[in-house]
């Protein structure tokens, strides 16, 4: 996390290709390189719910490349939801829910 930003957290529900072609995967690793926070998990109704906390500007670096997510072909994003949360708890580290 940056020291001494706001960071704000944002709940993101992706749908179309998303599970079952390593969308995941590779949303941890636009995480990680961008250093942000919070866990991706796939939903029953077949959609992925991203939680994640992060700067404003870095928030929507984010938010456009996992909707190009350019490094995966295999997955094609349809829509993505944004919606704001106000969770106070800090998280750490970003993670894949199984």
């Amino acid at each position: 996390m940056k020291e001494g930003i706001f960071m704000k957290t944002s709940r993101i529900v992706v749908t179309g290709r998303v599970q079952g072609v390593g969308f995941r995967y590779f949303t941890e690793r636009i995480a990680k390189r961008m250093k942000v926070a919070g866990t991706v998990e796939n939903k029953n109704d077949g959609s992925v719910e991203i939680l994640v906390q992060a700067d404003d500007a870095t928030l929507r670096a984010f938010i456009e490349e996992v909707k190009e997510m350019p490094e995966n072909p295999s997955a094609h994003v349809d829509n993505i939801q944004v919606v704001e949360t106000f969770n106070s708890e800090e998280m750490v580290k970003f993670r894949t829910v199984y």
